[in-house]
């Protein structure tokens, strides 16, 4: 569907994109997760036709749009305050496209009353954008980019004005526009929770660079870089010493604290300073219960209890001071209850512990 192949871009010789090569399949949606200035935003213009790259090739449905001028390109786009026209109805708004085009009205009546069925808009028709909920709002501009039926809808971070209830709504709601209207999205955004709850599949990017394409499980527990493992969710550093390697089982020395072991491919050597991760709900506190597998076990001083509603968190200090969090949810059985100062044990299984591929300290 969609294929960049070594698409780089500099602004006044500032690298912003640098060498990235994806490719985008038909029907999914995907979507670009960085921090600001990462230089996903000037992927986005690209594909559009905003920004022409420095080199490199863009293709839809294996056509080169290099050359083709933006409304020529089989795009639709989306962007953070949407655009509507004040002075439009909503109808009005979502007909904009194809009358540019000059298709006949019938037509486009057809097609506008089809969206307004679609994205649920039909009791505002007649309405303007100054009286509508930016729920409402941005439904319009997801019926105005795709009325012109593009290849592709780009959507750059098309949420991030929104409160965070509307959201969080808003998220299952164009999910399911998506599937109904059949069209490949590709989303940028820079909330790591809004990337995961949309994407089929998504990309990671980091100064210019693609750091890592796949599903948001493969990304979150099997990140193959330092930097998508913290940046990717809340997660536990355990900085130690490899004490033995056996295959793919490492044995690692946490000083006062003692060892754990992990399994891994990492190319580990024996006394080489690591850094392991484990993240929060992955650790347990030890309850005395006979465990069904092998465990790492630690023993620490319990410095933090933070309540949230569904889950608290608990932060332990372990000999020598280093720092463990551990997430547990709230059910009707609770389970044992701490106080800031308890000496306590927790578990975690080795295949929770994972060293990415590019391990740095």
């Amino acid at each position: 569907m969609v294929k960049l192949d070594s698409i780089s871009k500099s602004f006044d010789g500032n690298p912003v994109v640098k060498n990235v090569s994806l490719e985008i399949a038909a029907g999914e949606r995907f979507t670009l997760l960085g921090r600001s200035g990462c230089g996903k935003t000037t992927l986005l213009r690209m594909i559009a036709g905003f920004v022409k790259p420095d080199s490199g090739t863009i293709a839809i449905e294996g056509q080169d749009v290099g050359s083709l001028p933006i409304e020529k390109r089989p795009v639709g786009l989306i962007f953070q305050n949407y655009a509507l026209f004040p002075h439009m109805s909503v109808y009005d708004n979502i007909a904009v496209g194809p009358r540019i085009r000059k298709h006949p009205e019938s037509e486009i009546a057809k097609r506008v009353d089809e969206l307004l069925d679609i994205t649920h808009l039909q009791s505002l028709r007649d309405v303007y954008p100054g009286q509508i909920s930016g729920g409402e709002a941005q439904r319009v501009a997801l019926a105005r980019a795709v009325i012109n039926r593009p290849k592709i809808l780009l959507l750059d971070e098309p949420l991030s004005a929104l409160d965070l209830s509307l959201r969080q709504h808003l998220r299952d709601e164009l999910v399911e526009m998506q599937r109904t209207l059949g069209i490949t999205f590709l989303f940028v955004t820079h909330d790591q929770e809004e990337a995961m709850s949309l994407a089929t599949r998504m990309g990671i990017m980091d100064k210019g660079c693609l750091q890592q394409v796949g599903t948001p499980t493969e990304l979150y527990e099997k990140p193959e870089t330092a930097f998508i493992t913290e940046f990717l969710g809340e997660v536990n550093k355990l900085t130690g010493k490899v004490e033995q390697k056996t295959g793919n089982q490492i044995t690692v020395s946490l000083g006062d604290a003692g060892y754990i072991q992990c399994n891994s491919e990492f190319p580990a050597t024996e006394h080489q300073n690591i850094t392991c991760y484990v993240r929060p709900e992955k650790i347990f506190f030890d309850t005395g219960r006979p465990a069904t597998e092998p465990f790492n076990i630690l023993r620490g001083t319990l410095r933090g209890i933070h309540f949230f509603g569904s889950h608290s968190r608990y932060q332990l200090e372990l000999s020598g001071g280093q720092m463990l969090t551990l997430s547990t949810q709230h059910r009707k059985t609770h389970g044992p209850r701490f106080s800031i100062g308890d000496p306590v044990q927790v578990l975690f299984s080795a295949s929770d512990v994972f060293l990415p591929g590019k391990n740095e300290l």
